[in-house]
């Protein structure tokens, strides 16, 4: 039986709150600058992730999907001018 070692994600911390979480849960073994797919993809269970803000539970960031949305608005922008 192999016993993986439990991982602290800290997430999205760029302030004081850093100090604070450090405090809480010790010094990240992790940090990732933003909650997206490779985040996530990077935890596992049993693993702790630390958000610096928002709720713990809400779904990572698809930055493909926010791509395509953003080239809608601007082709509907430019498409009205």
């Amino acid at each position: 039986m192999t016993i993986r070692a439990r991982l602290v994600h800290f997430v999205g911390f760029r302030d004081d709150r850093y100090w604070n979480a450090v405090r809480v849960f010790g010094p990240p073994d992790v940090i990732h600058a933003a909650w997206d797919r490779y985040a996530a993809d990077d935890v596992a269970p049993g693993d702790v992730v630390v958000h610096a803000t928002g709720e713990a539970d809400r779904p990572p960031r698809s930055f493909s999907t926010e791509a395509a949305r953003n080239r809608a608005q601007r082709r509907r922008k430019t498409s009205r001018s």
